[in-house]
């Protein structure tokens, strides 16, 4: 269907085709949705590094222009390079552009302290002693204001569940690059989707996850690495969902050019990279290319738009849940 590529969710009305693309039509024609919120990843923030400040600058001004009254701004982990001056640095630029309210999540680029000598240098050969993932958890919650890495917020009537990977290699080795999750948070997690407060109505509703490490074997670029420690628990607990959207970054792949919105028995959509777009060859493209998502809230239907920020393009076409 020209524009929209229609992905079936358990809310949907059983249109047929034809009325489903009288909808999107009707959306262009200035149906005006409920509210918007934007997805950034990888935006690798640095205090060191001038052109990460440069194309996040780029990217909120281009979120501001398109949807001046979104909601919310997520940035869905590699925030920094995980020292106190990167997020340091990344709240300075929040604070100088106007954007929506921010809520974020950890990647594995926000416990890279550990990879920092004293003198302020990196060394991936080995751990500096001195810091933790303990200590990368307590900063990001300080630093971003939450009490720990994993939390819900409701907009206008819909949840938004924010989850994070808790620990790191000093941790355990075989954790890489993957997220750690806690039972505590995949048991917050069950609780929160299984909510037995909510009416039918609310139930219904699409709930917007986030993570930046996406599940094995999903959009593409995911069947290189693990991505989820426990990703079979978290995948079997997503599938009893099938309103749920999942949001992830972490492969840096190219929105233009590769398969990054899926509809599974839930949703799985990535928000590619602020700072470094890569390949389907996985590998960075050679040239500077910015992209994330903005997504539209509909009553029957959420309107998944992709933006590349260098040339302030859309990628076609939108993907459409309903």
């Amino acid at each position: 269907m020209p524009g929209a590529a229609l992905l079936k969710g358990p809310w949907a009305r059983g249109l047929p085709r034809s009325e489903a693309a009288a909808a999107v039509e009707k959306e262009k024609a200035g149906d005006a949705p409920l509210f918007s919120f934007s997805v950034l990843s990888d935006v690798h923030v640095m205090a060191s590094d001038p052109v990460s400040q440069r194309l996040l600058r780029a990217a909120l001004a281009d979120h501001r222009a398109q949807r001046p009254g979104s909601k919310l701004l997520v940035l869905n982990g590699d925030l920094t390079d995980g020292t106190e001056r990167d997020y340091t640095s990344l709240l300075k630029l929040l604070g100088d552009v106007p954007h929506a309210p921010v809520q974020a999540t950890m990647g594995n680029h926000d416990y890279y302290g550990v990879w920092h000598t004293p003198s302020g240098g990196m060394d991936t050969t080995q751990m500096n002693p001195a810091w933790s993932s303990q200590q990368a958890v307590a900063l990001f919650d300080r630093m971003m204001g939450y009490n720990k890495p994993y939390h819900e917020l409701v907009v206008d009537g819909y949840r938004f569940l924010f989850l994070s990977g808790e620990a790191y290699r000093d941790v355990d080795a075989s954790i890489g690059e993957d997220a750690y999750l806690s039972p505590a948070q995949l048991d917050w997690l069950r609780e929160r989707l299984d909510d037995t407060g909510l009416s039918a109505a609310e139930r219904r509703k699409p709930v917007f996850v986030f993570l930046h490490q996406p599940l094995p074997h999903t959009l593409d670029g995911t069947d290189a690495e693990r991505g989820v420690v426990q990703h079979e628990q978290l995948r079997a607990l997503l599938e009893e969902h099938p309103n749920v959207i999942l949001f992830s970054g972490h492969t840096h792949w190219n929105l233009a050019t590769t398969s990054q919105v899926k509809r599974l028995k839930f949703t799985a959509a990535s928000s590619a990279s602020i700072r470094q777009v890569w390949s389907a060859e996985n590998k960075p493209e050679t040239k500077t290319i910015s992209q994330s998502l903005i997504v539209d809230v509909y009553p029957n239907r959420v309107v998944i738009k992709r933006r590349e920020h260098t040339s302030k393009r859309w990628i076609q076409p939108d993907h459409v849940i309903d």
